[in-house]
Order: C-alpha cells, then structure tokens, then sequence
C-alpha cells in the first residue's frame, strides 16, 4: 500500500529563500521558516523561527497558532534531549491552553501534552485515556497532526502497558492516517519513526519492513531532509541485513556512521556495522565498531558474545550474555540474547543451560507473538531437542522455524536452521538426507558470504558418523565427489555435474583427503578403487 503521493518537496531551497527575508517574514511564514531549517538541519534557525512566529500570531489574535509554534518548540528540543527547555515551553502552551480565547484545536494539544507528560513519569496505564480523550479531541477540531501523534503515543503507553495487540493495531492505525494525505510532513516524519522503532524493538519484522519502505520513499520527497535521514537509513540497513542484502545493509549503516550526529542514532549504527562485520567473518573490524558503539553508551551484547563465540572464546561468550540476560528489556533485544546463550550453551556442551534460555526466549514469543520471535523460539527449541537426543521431536520445531524465515525472506536465519534441521535428520540415520539439508544451507551462506557460521556448517557436516568397513565416515555427498575425483575430473567440472559452487566442491575434497588421511588427489582416487569408492561406467 503507498502512504503518500505528495510531490517532491525542496526543504533546503525553501529554508534558503525564507532565511534571507527572516527579518520581514508574517507570522505564517516564520512558522514554514521553522519547519524549513527544522527539516534542513538547523535547529537553531528553527528555534528562533518559532519563539517569534508564536509572538506574531499572538499579536495578531490567533491563538492557535501560537500554540502550535510552541509545541513543536517544545517537541524538538525534547527530541534533542534539552528537557528543560522543552519543560519551559510546554508550561507556556500549557498557559496559553488556558486563556479564555482557547478553541478546539488548542485544547487537544493540550490533551494530548497532558498525556505525554504522564507517560513521561512511568504513568502507562493512566496515559492511555489521556491519550484517547487527545484524539477524541483533535478528530473534533480536524487537527490531523495532533490526532496522529496522539495516536503514536497511545500505541506506546499500549505497548508498555503490556496490551501488545492492540498496541500494533493502533500503529497501524497511525500509518492509516498518515496515508489519507492530511497530515502534514512535520508530524508524518517522527510519526514513521517512532512507530518504526517500536515495532523492530517489539520484533514485529513483518510490519515494520512495511512501513521503513514507506518511510524510505517519504524521505526520498523530501529534498535536504535531516532529521529522519539517518534513522530511515539505520531502519533500512536493519530490514536488509535480514532479507540477506549484507552489502548494501553495510553501505547503508556506513553512510550513517559517517554523517549522523544523535548519539544514539550513531551508537546504534555503530553496532550495525559490527554485526555486518561480524557475520561476514572481519573479526577485528567488528571489534573496533564496538568498542565505538560502547563508548557512546550502547549495549554491545549479544554482538560482543557471538564476536567471542566466533573466535572460539566460549568462556568469554557466556560470560558476556549474563548481565545483559538480567538487564535487556527491549524484548527483540532480549530474544537475541536469549539466543545467542542457547547456542553458546550448546557448544559448552551445557544443554541445561540452553534449556533454560530456549524457556526464557518461548517466554518472549508467547508475549509478544510475532513471526519474528516464534521464529527465534521455534529454532532455540529444536536445536535443544537436536542436543538432548530427541531428533524426532526437533524436526517439526525446525521445519516451523525455517517456514518462518521463508515467510520473512530472511535467508542467513533460513539457512542457520536448515542445518540444524540436517543433524536432526542426520541423527535419525538418513545420512542422504542430511547432506541435501547441508548442501542447501551451504549454497546460502556462501553466497552471502558468512565465513564463520561456513566454518560451523563443516564442522557439523563433516563430524565423525557411525560407519563401518572402508569408508572412514564419508557423507553421501562426499563419496559422490570421491568417485567424480578418481574419474581425474577438475573441480569446476565436478560442480557443474552435481550443481554446486567450485568452493564447495573444494571444501569437500579436502574432508575427503582428511578423512581418508592421504595427501593428493590421486592418492584418493587410489583409495577409492582399492575399496570400490570409485565410479563405474
């Protein structure tokens, strides 16, 4: 669904024009002055702009106005973490609110300012009639902007209140009146971010790759856009590093890292480039990315703990995932920490401790019942079940998994499962189809190049399995290429024959040599007809 058809808008060459007649500007022109510099980066135009538009059309008896100046005063440096000031200005809407020239309009922002500073003291619950009684109001007075972000803001006093459906309902319910083309771009922007933000920290993928490509076409209309500019593209790079589009997700997060001046905005994309580096096998580029996203306050787990696991520091690891266990209460987040110390514990070889993650993480997802996080749990589960000797009770966890990711177009999370699924299947003796499962995951991974978790897949694939007489534990798989090898084919022609990449092809060889403890090649083919591995006909 497209939200918005509105034409390009060109906020620097509007600011420009504006800013050089600043002193001769009517109320309603320093407003657009305000809103200009406010979307173009210059707060402190913008700032100015408003303090004197509100005087202007005080003068000039329009109330409204005036308090519409002051609250996005207030709301911007609120934004900007200068509370006091924002506290200053919104006890000035609050008195104009009061006067006796007060309208319709007036009295819903000061409804709705009402329930903003009663989610601003933990007050959730006590802020969600507030926030009704906003909308009820500006619906009354045709005020668009107001009953968008009145709505915005009931999504979240619902969302910490714990009423997690209705609180997407009510998002989307945001977007809805967004796309009917009345509000304005002023309140559109934070309206798209804030619901955003909400929806990737609650997990709900499904929507919010819906709306950050909304949000994504929103900013490309707006010409010399600053505000939302780097919080769409951290969006964007967050939704493509999921759909498998590593490179760009990795540009994407870079280009922030490079312009963005919000200090959690920067951290944030700092720990993006970290994972992105992380999952592509750079360990000492994901490190340094960390270390500049801690040190501008984010909280660098699980990326910090997957970093060790990858470099084979388990103990670290684990010991990593223990505090954020305890204090990570942003329920995605969550859920990837639970994760992650399920696979931690399981190649501690401490299924107990897995177990009790993977109950945590089922916890989660039945709370919030997203695709995203009964994926996570669905997988947790099985993986533990792989690890407890029950392969038959993993394989429909699994399978439910890995139709979530398809569902999501999540390949990397897709493929991580697949292999999960060949030991499952592996375990329950059919060797054949556990090298199909590998196989399939092994094309994903390469593709997008995830050099560590390759490294897990061989290990998994190529673990000693029980067998007899001459062969020393070959998978199907294997034997295929042993006897394409004792044949004298290249590599290339072998992964043309059974359709797989020269890499893989490659990495099998060199099992082969390994597990059979020969140096060449044609020491394998040898082996293979000594003990008729080799191909007839």
């Amino acid at each position: 669904m497209a939200i918005r058809g509105a034409a390009v808008v060109d906020w620097t060459g509007r600011f420009e024009q504006l800013a050089a007649h600043e002193a001769t500007l009517a109320g309603d022109e320093l407003d657009e002055l305000g809103q200009a510099a406010w979307f173009v980066g210059r707060d402190d135009v913008s700032q100015r702009a408003w303090e004197r538009a509100h005087l202007r059309f005080l003068d000039d008896g329009d109330l409204a106005s005036a308090v519409r100046c002051v609250f996005w005063l207030g709301f911007t440096l609120s934004e900007h973490g200068d509370g006091v000031r924002a506290g200053a200005w919104m006890a000035r809407l609050m008195e104009l609110c009061a006067r006796p020239a007060a309208t319709p309009a007036t009295e819903s922002v000061r409804a709705l300012c009402t329930a903003v500073a009663a989610s601003g003291r933990g007050e959730a619950a006590a802020s969600v009639p507030l926030y009704r009684d906003a909308i009820e109001r500006a619906d009354a007075a045709h005020d668009a902007d107001t009953a968008t972000l009145a709505t915005m803001g009931l999504g979240r006093a619902l969302l910490a209140d714990g009423r997690i459906a209705e609180a997407f309902a009510t998002f989307d319910g945001v977007m809805l009146r967004i796309a009917d083309g009345r509000v304005s771009d002023r309140a559109a922007g934070p309206a798209y971010c804030a619901v955003i933000a909400s929806l990737l920290s609650r997990g709900d993928v499904e929507r919010a790759r819906v709306w950050t490509r909304e949000l994504g076409d929103w900013c490309d209309a707006q010409r010399g856009l600053e505000p939302f500019r780097g919080e769409c593209t951290l969006h964007r790079a967050s939704v493509m590093q999921l759909g498998g589009e590593w490179s760009a997700a990795a540009a994407a997060a870079a280009q922030v890292c490079a312009t963005e001046e919000r200090t959690e905005t920067l951290a944030n994309a700092w720990y993006r480039v970290a994972d992105l580096h992380r999952v592509a096998g750079r360990p000492g580029a994901c490190r340094d990315a960390l270390r500049r996203a801690a040190a501008l306050g984010r909280e660098v787990q699980p990326g910090l703990a997957l970093l060790h696991r990858d470099t084979a520091d388990l103990a670290g690891a684990w010991a990593g995932l223990a505090t954020a266990r305890a204090t990570a209460v942003d329920p995605a987040t969550r859920s990837e920490v639970l994760a992650a110390a399920v696979w931690i514990a399981l190649e501690r070889g401490h299924v107990d401790e897995a177990r009790d993650a993977a109950a945590e993480l089922a916890a989660c997802a039945a709370a919030f019942d997203t695709v995203y996080l009964r994926a996570l749990s669905s997988r947790a589960d099985g993986e533990v079940a792989v690890a407890s000797g029950r392969p038959l009770e993993a394989l429909p966890l699994l399978r439910t998994a890995w139709a979530a990711w398809r569902r999501l177009d999540a390949p990397y999370d897709a493929a991580l499962t697949r292999v999960s699924i060949g030991a499952a299947v592996r375990a329950l003796g059919d060797g054949e189809g556990a090298d199909l499962e590998f196989d399939a995951a092994r094309g994903v991974l390469e593709g997008l190049g995830a050099i560590p978790d390759l490294a897990r897949l061989e290990r998994t694939a190529t673990a000693p399995a029980a067998s007899g007489g001459a062969d020393p534990g070959l998978s199907r798989r294997e034997r295929e290429v042993l006897a394409l090898v004792s044949r004298g084919w290249s590599n290339r022609r072998i992964a043309e024959h059974l359709f797989l990449s020269e890499r893989t092809v490659a990495r099998h060889v060199g099992s082969i040599l390994a597990k059979l403890g020969v140096p060449s090649r044609s020491a394998a083919t040898a082996y293979a007809f000594e003990h008729g591995l080799a191909a007839t006909g």
